[in-house]
C-alpha cells in the first residue's frame, strides 16, 4: 500500500468512524483471497473512501476523467489508486485497467449507476461490472451504502456487503446488472 493510500485510508477510517459511527455488516461475506469487484449505490462524493476504509486490503477506484482534471485533487486520487474512466463513450482503457487489476486478485469499486443517484431520478445502469465479472470469473459483492448524502446533518454511516455471487456468459449484460442493483437495493435498510 503506497503512502497516500494508506493516509487516505486512515483518515477516512477515522472520519467515518468517529464522527459518522459507520456501522459495517456483512464483512465476513468478503472473499479471503482472490479477485472481486465491490458493486455499490452511489449516494455522495464520500462513498469511494466510505466503502474502501471499510476493508483492509487496497481497493482500486474507477473515477470520472473529470476528476483527474482539478488540480491537487485529480493527482491525490490518482495516488490512492483511482483510475480515469470517460463515461460519454465506451473506454477501452479505462476497462483494460479493470481487467489487469481483476487478474492480477486485486480489489475494485463499481457504481453500475454510474454517477451519484438522487432519488426520484431516472438512471440509466452501466454495464461495466457484469462485463468485468464475466471475463474474470470475479465474484460481486453487493454493497449497501446508507446516509452518505446526509454528512452535513451527521447521520450514522452504514455499509452492508453482501453475500458473493458469481455470473457466468450465459446471461445478458443487461440482466446481470439489474440483478446486481437488486442485491444492492436488499441492502439499503
Amino acid at each position: 500500500m503506497n503512502f497516500f493510500y494508506w493516509l487516505g485510508w486512515s483518515i477516512s477510517k477515522l472520519v467515518f468512524g468517529i464522527l459518522y459511527r459507520r456501522k459495517i455488516t456483512g464483512i465476513e461475506n468478503l472473499p479471503k483471497s482472490g479477485s472481486y469487484i465491490l458493486a455499490a449505490n452511489h449516494q455522495s462524493y464520500a462513498d469511494p473512501p466510505l466503502v474502501g476504509s471499510c476493508i483492509k486490503e487496497p481497493v482500486y477506484y474507477i473515477a470520472k476523467k473529470e476528476l483527474f482534471d482539478i488540480p491537487v485533487l485529480g493527482w491525490f486520487i490518482k495516488q490512492t489508486n483511482a483510475f480515469p474512466v470517460d463515461r460519454a463513450s465506451a473506454d477501452i482503457g479505462a476497462y483494460r485497467n479493470a481487467l489487469k487489476i481483476l487478474q492480477n486478485n486485486g480489489i475494485l469499486l463499481v457504481f453500475p449507476e454510474g454517477t451519484r443517484y438522487k432519488p426520484g431520478k431516472t438512471r440509466k445502469l452501466k454495464n461495466g461490472a457484469a462485463m468485468l465479472a464475466v471475463a474474470t470469473n470475479s465474484p460481486i459483492i453487493p454493497v449497501g451504502v446508507l446516509n452518505s448524502d446526509k454528512l452535513l446533518k451527521f447521520k450514522r454511516l452504514k455499509v452492508n456487503f453482501g453475500p458473493p455471487v458469481e455470473y457466468n456468459s450465459k446471461e445478458d449484460y443487461n440482466t446481470i446488472t439489474k440483478k446486481i442493483m437488486s442485491d444492492i437495493e436488499k441492502l439499503k435498510s
